[in-house]
């Protein structure tokens, strides 16, 4: 039976997401962010909770981010680079906390949703981010949002991509 790590990869992908590994570093975060923004015209940044601030720190150098973005440069904004709660094995979802600054914005409405999940907080169900003994608990004190795969909707006809959230979800796992 694979590991929750690699069960996590499979389904994410499965479900049209974009999985790279990347080493905990402020460098190797920085590197990967950057290749996966491309060309970007702005880049957005939430705040991080669970991982350690260094790794986002390093971030606010690059070319394209905007450091206190006002309503339309968020509306316009190519990116949204957040921190996954945690990461669900059997879905491939990343769970996304709603209480930082910027974290909906960044997860929710730019058209390439880069999530940065510790390999550590993936889980295996949904459910288990509702256990007391997972995570501290911390599930049960949080407003979640649980993003698998690119926002997508079929309900006029054949699937579209992008309609009411990000075109494409990129997620760093971080080992």
């Amino acid at each position: 039976m694979p590991d929750l790590v690699t069960t996590f990869e499979q389904n994410a992908i499965a479900a049209a997401a974009v999985v790279w590994r990347c080493e905990r570093s402020p460098l190797a975060v920085r590197q990967a962010v950057e290749r996966a923004s491309g060309d970007a015209r702005g880049i957005v940044l939430s705040d991080a909770e669970f991982l350690p601030p260094p790794l986002f720190a390093g971030l606010r150098g690059l070319a394209g981010v905007i450091p206190r973005p006002e309503d339309e440069q968020l509306a316009t904004a190519d990116v949204g680079v957040s921190e996954a709660f945690a990461g669900v094995a059997s879905t491939g979802s990343v769970c996304i906390a709603m209480g930082r600054p910027l974290a909906a914005a960044t997860s929710l409405l730019m058209p390439l949703h880069i999530a940065l999940l510790a390999v550590e907080r993936i889980v295996e169900r949904p459910r288990d981010l509702f256990d007391p003994e997972c995570l501290k608990g911390e599930g049960l004190r949080r407003n979640l949002v649980f993003i698998t795969g690119p926002s997508a909707t079929a309900d006029m006809g054949p699937l579209v991509l992008g309609v009411h959230g990000p075109h494409r979800l990129q997620i760093l796992l971080l080992e």
